[in-house]
């Protein structure tokens, strides 16, 4: 036995070993022992005082017992006693399962002054005792994963811990709502916060509603901020003018390299052709702008100029121009009294040093395309269209009119779950619509009460604080619900459209409103890709885990909150801003991040610097460098061993898991030497 390797066997004989019980609920009558499996028919269970006699005649073993519950505090304990009396220094626990209780036993080791490194795990619970109908079978395969295990703890490694001082700078990607709370939770917190939005102006989405739920206000009023007592509108937020803060229009994320509390973020910013300090948005260059283009912002509804202020109440405050269209006259630049228009200005990049990045580049509406007459007739429209009608400064000042004629319509039909709950695309609920129909018909309903308004659904799913009172309301004012499946839009003889529900109930319609689903935007793959991050069966981003950490992404130092995460309403997107931010705040604030290192080795005899490594790593944390090697981030990676396994040279390997340890642990399961 090697005087430096000293290893110690630990088996938890009653909380693994024991094979579980026929559960209290089952009945005598309902249980047979033809439908049990074997483990449970015996109450034998794995002779553990075996397991440890034979485990200390293993070569490099210099301790080994039994404990019933290693993972107790008293099993604990007991392991960093033996270490500290026997001198053990590798050690290797037969238990339940590492994905469980790894992190429990590594802190032992630490506590002990030893490498948490330094440990190997038998999975005797999931993995043998649990599989095995016969216990004296399951033994015999136990006393081999220790054997193996054994050995492989005899060749393991230090692991490396390095402390890294953390940039107390964060990046926030989207200027929607989530966003915006975001950001100013962050510089409320006194960081330096960088906040990019690939749009001309902030608000997203929500700049584009009139009243929303549950407060009736305007969608841009947002929550009191420290020290106020009353609500502000966005745009009069300290989003521009807040000293720790820089918010910027036309911007996007190009790259991002490095590693947590360390990244480089390569943004890329547009031109918007006037400056936002000189602009005083008197109008005269719209005026005299020859060129007329449809108005995204209006979803078509109107009509805007090549240089244009996107919406009454933006921010910035300030004209743009639409370099697509705009056929570059000078007329506006003419006009222009402050000198403002700079028809020669050039899209820039620059780099910017964070500790973090958030998320929260929100959704799009689902282009419901070729479904129930959408794009064929002009009054099938979405609900987010209606909700630029309803807006008092949109382009109809509050009124519903049909795109067709402009005529208030006098019969309404909506249709719920377009491009949500229909298996196999998009199997989920959307979990807003449900409410933004009943909003928006309550209003209809309020403003024009002769119309006549009926609301088509699969199951009404009104979650939230009082949104019941949403149904009760629509009810009261005659709106009509009926449920069913419709399966057909078209135009009748007399130019009104019909509505088929379930192949055999009809409606007569001047409007037909789809109720679309929030889905994940176009870019959110490639973002995925650029950050690292893992996406859901749906689309969007996705939180790990689901169940704690509700904004911790998969990679750490990166967050998401809003709508990229998942449909929500305004409420519930503010919460999980806020929470995104102490998350953040909370990284920032450490000053120097310590971690534990078990990395990506590379021999620089073998690298033939071919990339595979770099374009495989899910961490971006192996990069090939002059001259022509790959090199690993040790704080970056995350030994999840992707690269080792791509590597054609083998000249990358994982640490505590290359190709002498793996033989090593072979060699003990098969009882003989490996070459």
């Amino acid at each position: 036995m090697s005087e430096k390797t000293r290893v110690g066997v630990f088996v938890c004989s009653l909380g693994c070993l024991s094979p579980p019980r026929i559960p209290v609920s089952a009945s005598v009558e309902q249980t047979t022992t033809e439908h049990i499996p074997g483990s449970l028919q015996s109450s034998a269970r794995v002779d553990a005082d075996a397991l440890v006699k034979s485990a200390s005649t293993m070569p490099g073993v210099a301790y080994s017992m039994q404990h019933e519950f290693l993972c107790t505090r008293g099993g604990q304990n007991a392991i960093l006693e033996r270490i500290k009396n026997h001198g053990l220094n590798r050690i290797v626990v037969a238990a339940c399962s590492p994905k469980v209780h790894e992190p429990t036993f590594r802190g032992v080791l630490e506590a002990a002054g030893l490498n948490p490194f330094l440990l190997e795990m038998v999975n005797a619970r999931e993995q043998c005792v649990l599989v095995h109908p016969n216990m004296k079978e399951a033994a015999k395969k136990l006393n081999q994963l220790i054997r193996g295990a054994v050995e492989k703890a005899r060749t393991l490694e230090e692991v490396e811990r390095i402390a890294e001082t953390v940039v107390p700078r964060a990046l926030v990607i989207g200027g929607g709502t989530a966003g915006i709370q975001t950001a100013l939770g962050l510089a409320y917190r006194n960081f330096e916060v960088y906040l990019i939005e690939k749009q001309p102006t902030f608000g997203g989405h929500t700049a584009q509603l009139g009243t929303v739920f549950p407060t009736e206000d305007c969608g841009l009023c947002i929550s009191p901020l420290p020290l106020e007592l009353h609500r502000k509108c966005m745009c009069r937020a300290k989003l521009l003018k807040h000293p720790r803060m820089k918010a910027l229009t036309l911007a996007s994320l190009k790259s991002l390299s490095g590693y947590p509390g360390n990244f480089s973020a390569r943004i890329a910013r547009r031109p918007r052709f006037v400056d936002e300090d000189l602009c005083i948005t008197c109008g005269l260059c719209e005026d005299v702008c020859p060129v007329e283009i449809p108005d995204e912002f209006n979803l078509g509804l109107s009509k805007k100029k090549a240089i244009y202020l996107p919406y009454p109440h933006a921010v910035p405050h300030a004209y743009v121009i639409d370099e697509k269209s705009c056929i570059k006259c000078g007329k506006c630049v003419e006009v222009c009294p402050s000198k403002a228009i700079n028809l020669r200005e050039k899209s820039l990049e620059f780099s910017v040093d964070v500790g973090v990045v958030v998320v929260a580049t929100g959704f799009e509406e689902f282009k419901p395309l070729g479904l129930f007459g959408f794009g064929k007739y002009p009054n099938v429209v979405t609900q987010l269209k209606i909700a630029r009608m309803l807006d008092s400064s949109g382009p109809t000042r509050g009124i519903v009119a049909k795109p067709s004629d402009g005529k208030v319509p006098k019969r309404v039909v909506m249709i719920q779950c377009v491009g949500s709950r229909n298996p196999p695309e998009r199997p989920s609920c959307s979990k807003i619509c449900c409410m933004i129909s009943l909003n928006q018909a309550r209003t209809m309903k309020r403003k024009s009460p002769e119309m006549e308004i009926t609301v088509c659904y699969k199951d009404l799913r009104l979650v939230g604080k009082n949104y019941e009172t949403y149904y009760s309301d629509c009810s009261n004012l005659g709106v009509r619900f009926i449920r069913g499946d419709v399966t057909d839009v078209r135009e009748g003889v007399s130019g009104a459209l019909e509505v088929t529900v379930d192949k055999t109930a009809k409606l007569d319609a001047d409007l037909v409103v789809l109720a679309c689903a929030p889905v994940p935007r176009e870019e959110t793959v490639d973002l995925a890709r650029m950050l690292g991050l893992n996406l859901s069966s749906d689309g969007f981003f996705s939180e790990a885990p689901p169940k704690l950490s509700t904004v911790d992404s998969t990679r750490d130092g990166v967050y998401i909150c809003g709508c990229c995460q998942g449909p929500k309403d305004i409420p519930e997107t503010a919460t999980q801003a806020m929470a995104a931010a102490t998350r953040a705040a909370s990284f920032l604030f450490v000053g120097k991040l310590e971690t534990w290192v078990p990395r990506a080795v590379v021999n620089k005899d073998s690298c033939i610097g071919c990339g595979c490594c770099e374009a495989a790593c899910p961490y971006s944390a192996v990069k090939v460098e002059l001259p022509g090697l790959a090199h690993v981030a040790k704080i970056a990676c995350k030994g999840c061993g992707i690269c080792a396994a791509e590597c054609p040279m083998g000249a990358i390997q994982l640490q505590n898991y290359r190709d002498e340890q793996l033989y090593a642990q072979i060699s003990g399961l098969m009882g003989k030497e490996v070459v």
